[in-house]
């Protein structure tokens, strides 16, 4: 049993570590409306900081070329290089950028690459609204951890992982169900075997049926913990993406007596 409980622990684990590159890495993700778009740039250094401030470097110049802004990249370069904010420099050369998040990677030489997903303005007339896309990024994160923990699948639906989201509820569901089941079953044999009346031959086929069912049920409840526990981690650090196919996500729908809740399903091409 133990060996057993060691074996989804591993599997979580190695789980855990195939699916530790976010998706925009893969794939960039939707801007939602007219105003901006993401870019993903990458940065060698010697030091994590030296290579995030060359991707964000590369970022802020592509950027500027695309929307006609004067830009020194000498000047830029050493400003972040003394620790002056993204925010400042973009200020400065007015050149609206929003780090989203970033992924590093120690080489084999000893220094790093890093790879940053920024947010910039799509025109020089039109601006990103900063506050509301950060606003937007929390909920996404810490709201679906909330969903998942409730409803497991539920935080990954929202952000764009439907089949995930399906098929981890679906195999919770499962899961629990067996765990449960077998446990009610495993109590009525253990019922058969406690009644003074039960012949030798009915003990011992109950008392192999009580086994087996226990060890079922003991494995499906660890083996639930494990998924719910990996559940909570997706739900967490996966970046949102377009819902391509059926979207589920929990709403507040106003009645005339109280608010109640749903589910809104969406269906996106």
């Amino acid at each position: 049993m133990k060996r057993l409980i060691i074996f989804f622990i591993l599997a979580a684990w190695s789980l855990c570590e195939a699916q530790r590159l976010p998706s925009w890495m893969n794939e960039l993700p939707h801007s939602g409306n007219g105003t901006y778009l993401y870019v993903r740039e990458s940065g060698e250094g010697s030091t994590l900081t030296q290579a995030t401030n060359a991707a964000l470097l590369r970022v802020m110049q592509s950027t500027a070329n695309r929307l006609g802004r004067p830009f020194d990249a000498n000047e830029v370069d050493f400003a972040l290089g003394h620790s002056t904010s993204l925010a400042t420099v973009s200020r400065q050369y007015n050149i609206p950028i929003n780090k989203v998040d970033e992924y590093d990677q120690q080489l084999a030489d000893g220094t790093y690459r890093v790879w940053v997903l920024c947010q910039v303005a799509m025109s020089a007339t039109v601006q990103p609204v900063w506050e509301e896309l950060r606003r937007e990024g929390e909920v996404n994160n810490w709201t679906s951890l909330a969903k998942s923990a409730v409803v497991p699948g539920l935080g990954q639906m929202g952000k764009g992982y439907t089949a995930e989201g399906v098929v981890t509820l679906a195999g919770e569901v499962l899961l629990v169900g067996t765990g449960i089941g077998s446990y009610y079953l495993a109590q009525a044999d253990l019922r058969t075997m406690r009644d003074a009346s039960t012949t030798y031959a009915d003990f011992a086929a109950a008392r192999d049926r009580y086994n087996t069912l226990r060890t079922t049920s003991y494995i499906a409840w660890g083996a639930a913990a494990v998924l719910y526990a990996f559940n909570l981690y997706r739900a967490f650090a996966m970046q949102p993406r377009h819902a391509d196919g059926l979207a589920v996500a929990p709403v507040l729908i106003t009645t005339p007596n109280a608010p109640a809740a749903g589910l809104n399903l969406t269906y996106r091409l």
